[in-house]
């Protein structure tokens, strides 16, 4: 009796072990605000639900071990029922949680098979060793091993897709730098600029300045991926207005209503939307009459900036198709998801298009 009380007070206790190997970093990484993700906290409270499961077996192990009464110990063993059945439900939802954190039942290539046969295979050859050796409990330590194991798998998965994030943003960098760099745009600016200097030399001068200026944060914005102020990218925004409108023949006001500037942002994230709107919004207008406005404000919990023109739009055009005239909207959108938490919404309308970015005051 009392040798197999120690036995099974050693396997709870190795299954423990696992188990303070599996919840201390993720206690850390929650209270660190690193634990993110609805597959991760499934994991983390089935996790602690099995604490609680072996807390209370090891009670009921040392209760039997001080013969203190088989009824008392039945009764802790019994009351680990409970957590356990709990334990298993949350495995169960973190199996059907998929990659965008949406709790479904998958089906073909996305069933988790790897993770369903680590959360099953423990527990069967627990039972098959239990068959064998009747008197021993290897469930608990199985358990244990089968959560171990999935957050494994989850740290695995998390690799994989900050790898593919990584490699969107590089390939959305490169867009963003193709579109930025258009040959038409600069080839137009050298012409004005060489205009300029047969009548106005000081304009020339500060065009070249602007251009200089407009083609090194183009090239920074590809070499970093680090959040600037909010003022390094309005001055990119101020020298590209500053070059449109120093050809004679393209021509529109330009507005500004910055109610707040101390804030961080990732590189090029409104100076396309910008170059959207001036291009396919306020150049539309063939009179010089064409006006967009950039206004910045606090929303709460985050920075909205707001990009609107009011720009003539092409009949026949669904909203689909309009919004991918614009510039690097979609590859923005990413940059904005996956290197600050913020969003872009692109709305468009018959007296033109209004972009609004929300970016978290964290962020900033």
């Amino acid at each position: 009796m009392e040798n197999r009380v120690i036995c099974n007070i050693i396997l709870d206790s190795c299954g423990l072990l696992i188990l303070l190997m599996l919840l201390l970093p993720l206690i850390g990484g929650r209270y660190g605000r690193k634990l993110n993700g609805r597959k991760q906290n499934l994991l983390f409270y089935a996790a602690l639900m099995h604490l609680f499961v072996l807390s209370l077996r090891l009670v009921g192990h040392v209760t039997a071990f001080a013969r203190l009464g088989a009824s008392s110990a039945q009764l802790f063993y019994d009351a680990a029922l409970v957590p356990a059945l709990f334990s298993s439900s949350l495995m169960i939802l973190c199996i059907l949680c998929d990659g965008n954190n949406i709790i479904r039942v998958s089906k073909g290539d996305q069933i988790p098979f790897m993770q369903i046969v680590c959360t099953v295979l423990p527990p069967v050859i627990a039972f098959c060793l239990r068959i064998a050796f009747p008197q021993f409990g290897f469930s608990g330590l199985a358990w244990s091993v089968a959560l171990q194991l999935n957050q494994i798998i989850i740290q695995m998965e998390r690799g994989k897709q900050m790898e593919a994030a990584e490699q969107r943003l590089s390939r959305d960098q490169a867009l963003l730098m193709t579109v930025q760099m258009q040959p038409h745009f600069i080839f137009n600016m050298l012409s004005s600029i060489e205009a300029l200097c047969q009548t106005d030399a000081a304009a020339a001068a500060e065009s070249i300045e602007n251009l200089s200026g407009y083609l090194r944060s183009n090239m920074d914005a590809l070499s970093s991926e680090e959040p600037i102020p909010f003022d390094d990218e309005l001055r990119h925004i101020r020298q590209y207005i500053a070059l449109e409108l120093a050809d004679p023949a393209r021509q529109f006001s330009f507005d500004y209503e910055l109610e707040v500037r101390d804030f961080l942002l990732p590189a090029l994230t409104v100076q396309p939307i910008v170059e959207n709107a001036v291009k396919h919004g306020a150049l539309t207008h063939r009179d010089g009459t064409g006006r967009v406005t950039l206004a910045t404000e606090e929303a709460g919990e985050y920075i909205r900036i707001r990009v609107e023109d009011h720009g003539l739009i092409p009949d026949g055009l669904t909203d689909e198709q309009r919004e991918r005239r614009g510039i690097g909207i979609e590859s923005t959108r990413r940059r904005l998801a996956e290197l600050c938490g913020g969003s872009l919404e692109y709305a468009v309308a018959e007296n033109g298009t209004k972009a609004t970015i929300l970016i978290p005051r964290k962020g900033g």
